[in-house]
Formats: structure tokens, sequence, C-alpha cells
């Protein structure tokens, strides 16, 4: 995404053997003398979000803005999310990757009620208060991720057995139906895999395989007009049915028809570094 050189992002990689739980942490610089509004894109994942300046603010759909003080845990971001970032603001984000979020807090965001919290509301103390206090005080963004990251160190737990499987084939789309799949394979019904997605992810296999489809035909669409798409040939290549079904998923995910992500994709933030 272009943006003007007051308005500064950019992601930093981490580690090869955090490269497992976190996808690059992604920061937002805005030093311009007004607020900036963009949109992110679903990424079906986890974040922890790290505000070190004046409020900012987060709009679900259908919901009330919420101020982002210093932390929040915001996830899975399955819908379109509105986020307002000050004038001189500045915001750090950790991406989960698929089960690191319950490696971390040993539980999983799956329903509105939960789905914006502090992070130290899942901990039960108030270490989240103090680190926030520690990376504010640092220099720039990088040095707050290293020591992002050995606080996370940790908390972070071994993988569960059960979930291996689960994990493995998340993010697969060549396998037709993943929870039957892992359900022959370990001898157990589709109902109890369906609850591991749950309980290790916070979505169904169901839901991913939606997202992929979507995912995919954003893609497409990247630096394109609507005077240059092929909508037919991008109902065929995204395996929609017809157009409706193809702008049934843009309502859903964006709350935009296709025409509109097309006028405002500057705007909306595509997240990277998920595979």
């Amino acid at each position: 995404m272009q943006t003007p050189s007051a308005y500064l992002t950019g992601h930093i990689a981490v580690p090869k053997e955090w490269q497992d739980i976190f996808d690059p942490f992604y920061y937002i610089i805005n030093q311009q003398q007004e607020a900036v509004t963009r949109i992110l894109s679903p990424t079906f994942q986890t974040i922890l979000v790290f505000n070190f300046g004046a409020p900012a603010y987060i709009k679900p759909a259908a919901e009330q803005p919420l101020a982002i003080d210093n932390s929040l845990v915001i996830g899975p971001v399955k819908l379109a999310l509105e986020y307002t970032i000050p004038a001189q603001g500045q915001m750090l984000v950790a991406n989960f990757k698929q089960d690191a979020f319950y490696r971390f807090f040993g539980r999983h965001l799956q329903t509105y009620t939960d789905f914006l919290l502090h992070p130290d509301e899942l901990q039960g103390d108030h270490c989240f208060a103090d680190v926030w206090q520690e990376l504010k005080a640092l220099p720039d963004m990088e040095q707050r991720v290293g020591s992002l990251l050995e606080f996370a160190a940790i908390y972070i737990q071994e993988r569960d057995k059960d979930s291996e499987d689960i994990v493995n084939n998340s993010e697969n789309d060549s396998v037709i139906n993943p929870v039957k799949e892992i359900a022959d394979k370990r001898g157990q019904s589709e109902r109890n895999i369906q609850l591991k997605y749950k309980k290790y992810l916070g979505y169904s296999a169901k839901e991913m395989s939606r997202y992929q489809r979507f995912k995919k035909t954003l893609a497409r669409l990247q630096g394109k007009s609507s005077s240059t798409v092929d909508w037919f040939e991008m109902v065929y290549e995204g395996g929609y049915y017809d157009q409706s079904h193809l702008i049934r998923d843009f309502n859903h995910f964006l709350g935009l028809s296709p025409a509109q992500y097309l006028k405002l994709q500057e705007t909306v933030c595509i997240a990277c570094g998920r595979s």
C-alpha cells in the first residue's frame, strides 16, 4: 500500500525461531497533524495491538468505535475493521499465527462478546501494563519487537499433539474436507475435530475455506480498476457460482461491493506475511 511520507507503515521480520508463532510485526507511525482512518481486511488471525500515542480507535462491523489506550487483543479478525490512528500516533501490531494465540494465552477468542479484550484480562494479572510502559520507553519499533519477543518467550507453550493435524491442514485449500480427513486419521468424530478447530484456531474449517477463496480473489484485484476487470473471469477463477456469489463474499468480509472496493482499495490494508 502506497502511503505519504508523513504516514509510515512497515513490517519487521521475526527471527527464524519465532516464525511459527508470529507473522512479521506491523507498525504505523502517523507524523501528520490529523488522524488517519483505514480499513483492515480480514486476516483470520488474532492480533495484539500496542498504541503509544493518544487513543486510537477501532470499529468492528455494526459496533461503536472502541478506544485503544495502550494495548488490546482483537480477533480472530474475520471481518473488516475500521481503525483510526491519531495525529502523531504510533502503533505496533503482533499477528499470531494459527494456534500461537492459544499457546500464548491458553484460550482463543471465539465470540464477539470476547472479540476485544485488554490482554491483562486474559492473563489475570497486570504484566501487559508493565510491558506497554517498557515498550513505550524504547526509541524505535525494532527494539520494541525485540523486547516483546523476550517477554513472549516466558509464556509460549509447546504445541498440543491434538492440534498438529489441524494446524497443518488449516490453510491447505488442496484438501477438500480437512475435518473428515483428520477425523478418519485420528479415529475421532467430525464433530470432535470441528470443536478442536474452534479451540486451537478460533474458527471453523468451513470459515477458513471461504476466507481463502475470498483472499485469492482480493489478490487478483490488486491494482486493478473497474474498467480493467473481467468479472466473469474473476467469478470462474475464484470458484464462485456466479457474480452474485462473489458480491456476497465482498459484502460479508469487507462490507463493500467489489466495485466499491476497487474505488477505495488504497484505504484498505491487506494483511502481509500469511501463506
